[in-house]
Parts: structure tokens; sequence; C-alpha cells
């Protein structure tokens, strides 16, 4: 598929969407997931589930380039127009679903920390309209936002970072590598998917000037989230005791409580209000891809699709009650991995059998 030189962005720029991906509410809370089973072995863990990324990113640059297109003309190739809408329209609903999870984790955060009487639909509406600024804008501002949610958000990070190493006590880490590989496995498992969203390269491939160029800023862009995620968790792990991280919700957040500076006294608003760049551009990533992929799909204009899956969005955020939203974060979680790390490397197989017998024949 050819995009016009003109809605393309310069491959440099795939470090920061990747960063912006990845980076997400999760950072916040995936401290207390990732050690439920691991212990404070778990930072090990996120190491790892970022060397399975790194394999997975090379994936998606091999499957990408043999089509020549984005993940619907992989399906297109593979299994014909019409089975093949059918995959994309699975894949699509994910993206869609995985935007609304993310716009819901905040709002919640919002809620819970700031403003407890502002109703949902007042915050999603505020969220949602920036980011149909931004998507109907096309890829190049949708690029631009995700650079901005990393320039900003990195300042807060040194503070935050900072101040715990002061009551650091790094003997929590030790004795290393105490529990058994099945553990392990469950950490690195609940790493991925929190190291998940760059399976929105499937979509915005064929936007990027001279993709193939752009694959070793892929994997700078998960090489330094898998570090940050790293950093995050040894910093966190040394800061709290195993017990007191059962019962902390968001331990990332909460640290921002000690950080007193002479003309800041709550840290914590400000660093909340920072992650609304962060949600918008993830968000924002998320709708163009399920957007983008339903224009295709229905052959009807992006912005029709994108003010529906806003709709959609809205509604769920309004009337979503709290088991619902336990069983859509499960539901994402588990489409993440079958579809990306399991449907994916099929997918690279297949094509490449094709490819050989189309050559053979």
């Amino acid at each position: 598929m050819q995009v016009n030189k003109r809605h393309q962005v310069s491959p440099y720029l795939v470090f920061f969407i990747i960063y912006n991906s990845q980076v997400g509410i999760g950072i916040l809370s995936f401290q207390r997931a990732i050690a439920e089973k691991a212990g404070y072995d778990a930072w090990i863990g996120v190491l790892l589930a970022g060397c399975f990324v790194q394999v997975f990113i090379w994936m998606m640059y091999k499957l990408l380039r043999k089509n020549n297109g984005d993940i619907m003309d992989v399906h297109a190739n593979i299994f014909g127009n019409v089975v093949g809408k059918f995959f994309s329209m699975v894949i699509m609903i994910y993206y869609w679903l995985a935007s609304t999870s993310v716009l819901l984790g905040y709002i919640e955060i919002i809620q819970v920390w700031m403003f407890s009487t502002i109703p949902s639909w007042i915050l999603s509406i505020l969220i949602l309209l920036i980011v149909y600024y931004s998507v109907s804008g096309g890829f190049r501002v949708v690029a631009g936002v995700s650079f901005l949610s990393f320039i900003f958000p990195q300042i807060s990070l040194i503070f935050l970072y900072i101040f715990p190493l002061k009551t650091a006590h790094f003997g929590n880490l030790l004795p290393l590598m105490n529990h058994s590989f099945t553990d392990l496995f469950d950490s690195i498992k609940s790493s991925m998917y929190t190291l998940a969203g760059t399976e929105a390269l499937l979509m915005y491939y064929p936007f990027i000037k001279n993709a193939a160029t752009s694959k070793k800023f892929a994997h700078l862009g998960v090489l330094f989230t898998t570090l940050l995620y790293t950093i995050s968790a040894i910093v966190t792990y040394t800061f709290y005791s195993e017990e007191q991280l059962k019962t902390t919700i968001w331990p990332e957040l909460s640290l921002t409580k000690i950080i007193k500076l002479s003309f800041l006294e709550r840290f914590e608003y400000l660093y909340i209000s920072i992650y609304f760049i962060i949600v918008t551009a993830t968000v924002s990533l998320f709708l163009w891809c399920s957007s983008r992929g339903l224009k295709k799909i229905f052959n009807r204009k992006q912005k029709d699709m994108l003010i529906l899956l806003s709709l959609l969005s809205l509604a769920v955020c309004q009337f979503i009650t709290e088991p619902l939203k336990v069983m859509l974060e499960k539901l994402v979680t588990d489409l993440n991995l079958c579809l990306f790390y399991g449907y994916t490397p099929l997918l690279l197989l297949v094509s490449t059998f094709l490819k050989r017998g189309n050559q053979n024949g």
C-alpha cells in the first residue's frame, strides 16, 4: 500500500511513537502485579519480557516488509479480501478496546486522587475532544503528540526516581533469583502485557518514510521503555516492603507523595496532570489505528469511524461498572497476548511459506 509522502513521518519518530504506545498508565501500577508471584525478582522478568518484545518487533517488520503494507494488506494477501476483513475487524476491535481501557484507567486515577465528584462523562468528553482533534489532523499530528508525550514526562520522572533513593533499601532485592522459574515466567507474562503497545506498528508502518530504516529506532524505543520500566520496578521495590506493596494500588503514583519542593507542595497533582499528555497520545494512537482500519473495511470516511468509536468510548466510560471494568482489562490482556504474541508469528510463517510457494510455482 502506497501512502502519499505528505502524510508520512520521518523514521526517527518511530522511537517516540513506540515510547508513547508502551508507556501509559500501566507504569503507575504494574510493579504490584508482576510481584504477586515472583516477589522482588520480578524486575528480572521485565528485562526478559523486553527481550521478547524486541523479537516481536523484528517479526512485525519482517511480516510487513514482505507484504509491503499494513496488517490489513497482510490479511488480504493471505486470506483474501472477505476473510481478511474479518480478521482485520477483530484487530480493529482490539485497538478500540485498548484505547478505552487506557481512558477508563486514567479517569479512575483522576477521580481517586484529584476530583472525586466530577462525573466520568465530563472527563471522557474533555479527553476525547482533544483526541478527535489530534486524530482528525492525520497521522503526522498523532506522531507529534507522541513526541510531546515523551518530552514533558521525562522531566518529572527525574524527580520521581531521585527522591525515593534517599531512603532506599537495596537489601529488599536480595537474595536474587530466590523464586521458581514458574513464578518468574508469570512475571514475564505480566510484564509483556505492561510493555504492550508496539502492535500499533502493524497499522502505521506504511506511514513511515523508508519504513525499513526505522527498525533501529523501534528497537531503541523498546530498549528505552524496558529500561524505564526496570528502573521503575527497582526504585519501587527498594522503597516499599512486600507487605506495603500488596496494599498499594498505584505504587509509582504513591511515590510522588514524598516529593516536596519549595515551590510545589502536592507534586502528585502535577504528575497526574502531566499524564494527561501521555494518555491523550496513547488513546489518539490506538483510535487512529482502529478508525483507519474501519475506514478501509467499510469504505467510509475515517472521521465518521472516529466519531462512532469516540461515542462508543464515551458510553462505556459512563455506564461501565467495576466488575465489567475488570473483565475489560482481562479481555484486553488476553487479546494482546493471543493476537500479537501468538497470531503474528503464525502470520509470518504462513506468509513466508506462501511466498516461497509462489516463487517455486
